[in-house]
């Protein structure tokens, strides 16, 4: 069998973290002999090439390439292209990394589905990454009709080798701008065979600082914007006048051009900066962008893209002002569990992130449009581009959750409702109530859940959009129905124990299968806890405010008594129907061998034998089950006792036998435990 994938990865003074993403490529599940690595040196000063050299001098799959400075990644890429053996090539920069199975689930999908290009799901490192392309699973894909493809348009994916060479697709060299987009571009128009990775994370796309990611240097307009007026010639060579046509010049007049004109870094720029900006975009507007492309923008980019025509820089800044302090908050309302299934009830607002207050619509006659500032709203051509009514129609919340450790994020459903509320004269507020669901047996791509997972919403208004992080915001009611749960797995696999909690941040966090302790704080009414004496043991019952599983739950039950051997017996946990529909109501079982005299034992479960917090007394009265604050109490009034027992044993001898037997009176224990007589 020959090479498979070669792995194609262009470096320049990356020393201080190329051996991240070597490390990746050693540890590839991809058998050895399958795969090659081609490192492309374009020319670096700081050791990266000599530091390659040594590092794979005794890999035999792996190969350094030295060629002097070309300033960019295009030509370092085409050397590798050109000096590849296998059946695909995969780029890869030098300071990112893989998964350890990335090579091999590419490979494997690119051989099931024929296709020309695969897409691994990609996770970013400090900066963003697409979320949507990777929620559900891709073959035969189309940039003619799946439009999430543009999405994602960087070149960090699988090619057929012989694609490229056929279509002589090749990277653009020198320092240009987009040079990725305008391969891609091409790439995505030669082909109907895009297949996407969506279960598994295959690139970790990492922001560096320092060294790395030369896209993050600042970008000079003149060269920035002649490098998105290729990209439109690349559009009209290989496209016809039309639908497709006008919405590939959309995407980038949206993402690209009108995108240099908002977010932080354009607020960041001086006002000389912006005013040469604005006047090179608005020119290239003016020459290349037809009527029908401005029609495909959303709302809120018609409305920059009107800024930019009929306004000025300042109006250009003010909108991004506007934009940036656009905002929303989700709070918490409450819980409920049905089945494997957590409903966390939420209300979001939209507000202002600036004063938090909320966020206006202006009602114009049968219009409804922004509350923009009173100097756009005096530009026609601005005010009339306010218009965001049938956004709003749309307006819906999206959940993102993420697992602590893994930077990739996965779609988690929502439903929600809208409500308008009066904001003052002709103005209100719009306010989104409903559900997320998080199905906890199947919610990560039809596999259960384990480790801790939080989220975040997302608003998208007509192209304006704001994060937010579930749980910052909450209400008392969501405190009091938060309860954990036993879930059943499908599969017969089992249960799994989940459980909601606020982490130190104030963040939402669904914990699966971690710590025990939880149950803990599910034992909320210690009162009714009762030990009885049975002829197999003595029966414990201990009532808990939590969703037992449909199956039956077992988990490990200990008994610890100091200087004893702990008693391990099996405890079951099974549902309590009451009749009532307020918390979840579950009781946990065992019946324990405990034998000896008096004495207190503490209750523990679960493998890491989680302390219940209750301690199991017998009293010559028979047993009995403390409360958790009774418990806790005795373990402050220790060392107040040692103190009392210490000062018992000076006393005169008659005063002891009295102390003796006041303390067993008032212990109700064994008479062991008492102070010395002497």
């Amino acid at each position: 069998m020959g090479i498979a994938v070669s792995v194609i990865i262009p470096a320049y003074n990356t020393s201080a973290g190329i051996l991240r993403g070597l490390q990746s490529l050693r540890e590839q599940s991809l058998p050895r002999d399958r795969y090659e690595v081609i490192y492309v040196d374009d020319g670096s000063t700081d050791g990266t090439g000599e530091l390659l050299d040594a590092e794979t001098a005794d890999e035999p799959n792996f190969t350094v390439i030295h060629i002097e400075n070309s300033g960019w990644p295009g030509r370092p890429r085409n050397v590798g292209v050109d000096h590849a053996r296998g059946e695909f090539v995969f780029f890869m920069d030098d300071d990112d990394r893989l998964g350890p199975e990335a090579l091999e689930r590419l490979y494997a999908k690119a051989t099931e589905d024929t296709a020309d290009i695969v897409i691994g799901r990609v996770a970013g490192v400090g900066r963003n990454a697409p979320r949507e392309l990777f929620q559900q699973p891709m073959s035969g894909g189309d940039i003619r009709k799946d439009r999430l493809l543009l999405t994602s348009l960087t070149v960090q994916k699988l090619f057929r080798t012989a694609f490229l060479r056929d279509n002589d697709i090749r990277f653009a060299e020198g320092k240009i701008r987009l040079e990725d987009h305008m391969f891609m571009l091409r790439a995505y128009l030669a082909t109907r065979k895009v297949s996407v990775v969506h279960d598994y994370t295959c690139y970790y796309w990492v922001r560096n600082e320092g060294f790395g990611n030369i896209s993050y240097a600042p970008k000079e307009p003149v060269g920035f914007f002649r490098s998105i007026g290729q990209i439109f010639d690349i559009i009209e060579a290989n496209t016809k006048p039309g639908k497709l046509r006008d919405r590939l010049f959309a995407h980038w007049y949206r993402s690209k051009l009108l995108g240099q004109f908002q977010g932080h870094k354009f607020l960041r720029q001086d006002a000389e900066h912006i005013r040469r900006l604005h006047a090179i975009a608005a020119e290239l507007v003016e020459s290349r962008i037809p009527e029908s492309v401005t029609e495909r923008l959303n709302p809120f980019t018609r409305l920059r893209a009107a800024t930019l025509r009929w306004g000025t820089p300042e109006l250009m800044r003010a909108l991004a002002e506007f934009e940036e302090d656009l905002d929303h908050v989700t709070r918490v309302t409450g819980f409920r569990w049905e089945g494997s299934d957590l409903h966390v009830d939420v209300v979001a607002e939209l507000t202002r992130r600036s004063t938090g207050a909320p966020l206006k619509f202006v009602r114009d006659g049968d219009r409804i449009r922004w509350d923009l500032p009173a100097e756009m709203v005096a530009v026609e051509q601005i005010r009339d581009a306010a218009e965001v009514g049938a956004a709003l129609d749309k307006l819906g919340l999206r959940v993102f959750a993420r697992r602590t450790g893994d930077p990739a994020a996965m779609r988690i459903p929502a439903e929600v409702e809208r409500t308008e509320h009066p904001a003052g004269a002709d103005r209100f507020a719009v306010r989104l109530s409903g559900t997320i669901t998080v199905d906890v047996a199947r919610a990560d791509y039809g596999r259960p859940l384990s480790g801790q997972w939080w989220f975040r919403t997302r608003i998208d208004l007509g192209g304006a959009g704001s994060d937010h992080t579930v749980g910052t915001a909450r209400t008392r009611d969501a405190e009091t129905t938060r309860t954990p749960a036993f879930v059943d797995l499908p599969d017969d696999a089992g249960t799994a124990f989940a459980n909601p909690y606020w982490n130190t941040k104030g963040h939402l966090v669904l914990s699966v299968d971690g710590s025990w302790r939880p149950l803990r704080r599910a034992v909320r009414a210690p009162a009714t806890a009762t030990a009885t004496p049975t002829p197999a043991g003595l029966r414990l019952e201990i009532p808990l405010t939590l969703r037992a599983a449909d199956s039956p739950t077992e988990l490990p039950l200990r008994l610890s008594r100091s200087g004893r051997p702990p008693t391990d017996t099996v405890a079951r946990i099974r549902a309590v129907h009451d009749g009532s529909a307020g918390l979840p109501r579950a009781v946990l079982s065992a019946t324990v061998p405990v034998q000896g005299g008096l004495g207190v034992w503490r209750v523990h479960v679960g493998a890491d034998h989680t302390d219940l917090d209750l301690a199991l007394i017998r009293t010559p009265a028979g047993w009995r089950l403390t409360h958790p604050l009774q418990s806790r109490a005795r373990r402050h009034l220790t060392p107040l006792v040692a103190q009392a027992r210490l000062r018992a044993d000076r006393l005169p001898a008659p005063a002891r036998r009295l102390a003796r037997g006041a303390w067993i009176r008032l212990r109700g224990s064994d008479p062991r435990s008492a102070p010395s007589a002497g």
